[in-house]
């Protein structure tokens, strides 16, 4: 456990780990907790002021390791011929559902103009031209996708600085190269001629590259064969060629009706991408607020190998704190000393946008006489593509009984002020810390992440969702 100390002007101070000390002033009641996570605890001293000539002159450094779904962090206090590691920690993004959602978005908007011509056409025999209602077609920097992503680094360095007193920064400028990658002895002039170089298009590469054999049956079909995505559009598949293969018709209307598996998954580079596209816009807001420095991967990837250090994100930050743009710092004659504390960060979304809760089916039911309890004999009048129960066309073909009617649809969300729990928030329940995935309001019961249904009588909300959760 990890405190986070202020003064009774809110003035940041070194952050401690001695739990005596802050226990006495919490019993005396000269301190006060402001907040508190799983891990850490924000604490305000009331009748105590911090003066820098009275504080220990020290370095608090932050290494970063930025990343696409995971970036990892680590704080270290250096003072004397001391190096502590206060803490470490990764931070689990969103970033893959903004692509999903502005997808799910894009298909919903599109059915809605559609359904608006169709009608205008059905009424008045010519479609209407409608001026726009609103001015926001204006050209943004990045996309969304890299822009919360760089908001997400901006978010996690703010909060750092919050509570601690960061005076240095060392970032891993991450830059690869893709088609090195793809191709380990490219060079020259064969960057311009790629894989795809004298094709007309993808597709005509892809037929050529399999050699007109289906990737699931393995054979031979010139003519009724389709170009089929690994991982599906909707899902963040990409439509480059490692995320393609040939497949004959057959074998591309079994996968979609899911009665096979589609043959192989590759590797994707849409998260290199990505970060390459954000590394120098992130570096040089950084450099701007914060002392910076700069390493590059291979430093930390040949310093990892040789000290025999686990692959993970945090350990990586470790590392990339005492790194610079040539080598590993001397840092030989420190002490070093890791308290061992981590810190797990998630991502949540903060406003949920959907009105519709969800969409309720239409119920035709029976009462018992004995029980008065009501029976649910069908679903529907005509049962959907996805439906597996009967609906009442299928009731109608074995009975014909009378039945009564409970009609369906949509069902809507409570506003935010109006929900007590919300998904993001962090919750205490029995002194256990989680976070709340859901609440089930009818039934008294909040969801947690880790623990599940729990009685809501039992829980209280210590941090409403803020985005970034330190669980």
């Amino acid at each position: 456990m990890i405190y986070f100390m202020l003064d009774k002007n809110g003035k940041q101070g070194h952050p401690t780990t001695k739990f005596k000390f802050v226990s006495k002033q919490l019993r005396d009641g000269t301190a006060k907790i402001v907040s508190r996570t799983k891990d850490t605890i924000t604490i305000q001293l009331l009748n105590k002021e911090f003066h820098d000539e009275d504080t220990v002159d020290s370095e608090f450094r932050l290494g970063l390791d930025p990343g696409y779904k995971h970036i990892g962090f680590s704080v270290f206090k250096i003072f004397k011929d001391n190096i502590i590691k206060l803490f470490c920690g990764e931070v689990e993004t969103r970033t893959p559902d903004i692509t999903k959602n502005l997808t799910e978005r894009k298909m919903y908007r599109r059915k809605r103009r559609y359904n608006r011509r169709k009608n205008v056409l059905r009424k008045y025999s010519k479609v209407k031209f409608r001026h726009p209602i609103w001015k926001n077609r204006t050209k943004h920097k990045f996309q969304p996708t890299h822009t919360h992503l760089i908001n997400t680094h901006l978010n996690l360095v703010n909060w750092l600085k919050k509570h601690i007193p960061i005076n240095k920064i060392h970032i891993e400028y991450s830059k690869f190269d893709i088609h090195k990658i793809i191709n380990p002895s490219v060079y020259s002039f064969w960057y311009q001629r790629g894989p795809q170089f004298a094709f007309e298009n993808v597709k005509s590469y892809i037929r050529s590259r399999d050699d007109y054999i289906c990737q699931a049956c393995k054979s031979r079909c010139l003519d009724n064969n389709h170009v089929h995505h690994i991982i599906p559009r909707s899902n963040g598949g990409t439509d480059k060629p490692n995320n393609l293969i040939l497949v004959c018709t057959t074998c591309h209307d079994k996968i979609h009706n899911r009665l096979i598996k589609s043959p192989a998954i590759t590797r994707q580079y849409k998260d290199s991408s990505v970060l390459n596209s954000c590394m120098k816009e992130l570096y040089n807001i950084l450099s701007n607020k914060y002392i910076i420095q700069d390493t590059i991967g291979s430093i930390v990837k040949s310093i990892r190998l040789h000290s025999n250090i686990i692959k993970t994100h945090a350990n990586d930050a470790s590392i990339i704190a005492f790194c610079d743009s040539l080598e590993l710092q001397d840092i030989q004659d420190y002490n070093y000393i890791d308290l061992n504390n981590t810190i797990t960060v998630n991502q949540y979304r903060r406003h949920d946008r959907s009105w519709v809760k969800r969409l309720e089916d239409r119920k035709y039911y029976i009462t018992d006489m004995i029980t008065g309890k009501a029976k649910t004999l069908a679903w529907n009048r005509n049962k959907s593509s996805t439906q597996t129960k009967d609906s009442l066309t299928d009731l109608r073909k074995h009975s014909n009984i009378n039945i009564k009617v409970k009609p369906g649809g949509p069902v809507y969300k409570r506003s935010n002020t109006q929900r007590r729990f919300k998904p993001g928030d962090l919750i205490n329940w029995n002194g256990i810390i989680d976070v709340c995935k859901g609440w089930a309001s009818t039934q008294c019961k909040v969801i947690l992440e880790n623990h599940g249904y729990v009685r809501q009588s039992e829980c209280s909300v210590i941090r409403n969702n803020s985005g970034l959760v330190f669980v």
